[in-house]
């Protein structure tokens, strides 16, 4: 449902990497400024990301939303507390963690909330730290991040631990979660929380891990470098990451509408 022209938008949903932020990883003071008049207006911003906590931290603190979703929507942060969580079952968990030291090669983290568990040697940091993977896992899992080969070998994980399973373009990089998590199912529970439903959120992204929350909120935007099969069920393209897209859309189809309106 296209709900553009109605100007009832609660809540603006943001991916990071590709979409808010430009390539090099910066963020303007034009898109923080349009950001900023939105929280003015009453209107949520919710961040919405694959970043784990310690990737994610430093942009949270900059855009200061009222609400995050982290880890490819297995965690909703408020105010830097974990706020709701969808954790693996342990079973999924141990059983993935088995599969990958069996291998020659493995590389691979556990999220346990804001901690990353690593399982390289030597990383001890404010919210990463290796550990001996040997031994079971207490914490609750909500991520597992693994390099692997290719996507088969990566799918044949998912299958056999019935996990959801998550790829990055240009990355080797392989994401496996609960089944019943996601950016959308955390839009969901967080929407029953601030009592808006998916109808009265506009969101904004540009790779598959976005595409629930784009075809199912009230407006979903694309910006223009974003994947194919994005481009396709968004309701609207905005401009690249790069140019400020999503700053250039929140302005003129959302907060000018708004001034007019009320003047």
């Amino acid at each position: 449902m296209h709900r553009e022209k109605e100007n009832l938008w609660k809540a603006i949903v943001l991916d990071l990497d590709g979409t808010l932020l430009h390539s090099d990883g910066s963020i303007s003071d034009y898109t923080l400024k349009i950001l900023q008049e939105c929280k003015n207006r009453g209107i949520y911003i919710v961040v919405a990301t694959a970043r784990f906590w310690f990737k994610a931290e430093k942009y949270l603190k900059l855009i200061a939303p009222d609400y995050a979703i982290l880890a490819d929507g297995t965690q909703i942060y408020h105010k830097g507390e974990m706020l709701y969580g969808f954790p693996m079952e342990q079973w999924q968990s141990n059983g993935i963690v088995s599969d990958l030291l069996a291998r020659e090669d493995y590389d691979f983290v556990a999220s346990v909330g804001k901690m990353l568990l690593c399982s390289g040697a030597d990383i001890e940091e404010q919210w990463r730290s290796s550990v001996n993977f040997k031994e079971a896992l207490d914490a609750p899992v909500y991520k597992i991040a693994a390099i692997l080969q290719n996507a088969d070998q990566a799918r044949a994980l998912a299958e056999k631990h019935a996990c959801r399973l998550y790829s990055y373009r240009d990355e080797d990089l392989y994401g496996f979660a609960s089944e019943k998590s996601g950016k959308y199912q955390a839009l969901l529970a967080l929407g029953e929380i601030l009592r808006i439903n998916p109808e009265e959120m506009i969101a904004f992204g540009d790779d598959e891990n976005d595409y629930e929350i784009l075809q199912r909120v009230g407006t979903g935007v694309a910006v223009e470098n974003a994947i194919p099969m994005i481009r396709e069920i968004a309701d609207a393209i905005t401009e690249s990451n790069d140019a400020d897209g999503v700053a250039k859309y929140i302005d003129n189809h959302i907060l000018k509408k708004v001034k007019k309106k009320n003047s």
